[in-house]
């Protein structure tokens, strides 16, 4: 018997989305929130403590709707060329199609290269028509005029991220926002 022809779809219908991930981000603020928790990391989650932090099943968090095209990770990392060559893998390993791994130069110091990196690819796709929906994993307000850049290329942007360092006004840009906290915390 043939389905119904309202649960039949083809994945090119799907609207397209890509997942841009400050990753250098994302882990101070998951490394914050574990410390004033006083909780260490569920197994199935990799940490780097300030490097990275992802969980392979983040890859499903839109359920296949939309249809995910690439997930981009952006961070930095204190070391040599097989450090960060060995980061890049194990963010592979976990998922992550197109890590963008920079060296960093000192300590404790966030890297621009992080956010020019991220924010270049991400309008660079929208303006290429490479996907519907930006999905930018990150709370700080300095993407706000990314986010309003790819919206006028006509594209949708979801801001997923923690509640630690969430900017309101960045979540005020986004045409949806996610809070990250249970899918780290449960």
């Amino acid at each position: 018997m043939p389905l119904p022809e309202l649960l039949i779809y083809n994945t090119f219908d799907l609207p397209r989305a890509m997942i841009f991930v400050d990753g250098e981000n994302l882990a101070i603020r998951y490394g914050n929130m574990l410390k004033a928790r006083g909780t260490m990391p569920y197994p199935d989650i990799q940490y780097e403590q300030n490097v990275f932090v992802w969980r392979k099943s983040w890859g499903n968090l839109t359920q296949g709707r939309p249809a995910m095209m690439r997930k981009y990770y952006y961070t930095s990392v204190q070391g040599d060329e097989a450090l960060i060559r060995d980061i890049e893998e194990r963010l592979k390993d976990a998922g992550l199609e197109a890590p963008r791994v920079f060296k960093k130069q000192n300590q404790g110091q966030r890297t621009k290269g992080v956010d020019i990196a991220l924010s270049t690819d991400m309008l660079l796709h929208a303006a290429r028509k490479h996907y519907d929906i930006a999905i930018l994993i990150s709370g700080d307000a300095d993407f706000i005029p990314l986010v309003e850049a790819v919206q006028g290329e006509g594209a949708r942007v979801h801001v997923w991220s923690l509640s630690d360092g969430l900017n309101p006004k960045l979540k005020a840009a986004a045409d949806e926002f996610r809070v990250l906290d249970d899918y780290l915390f449960e």
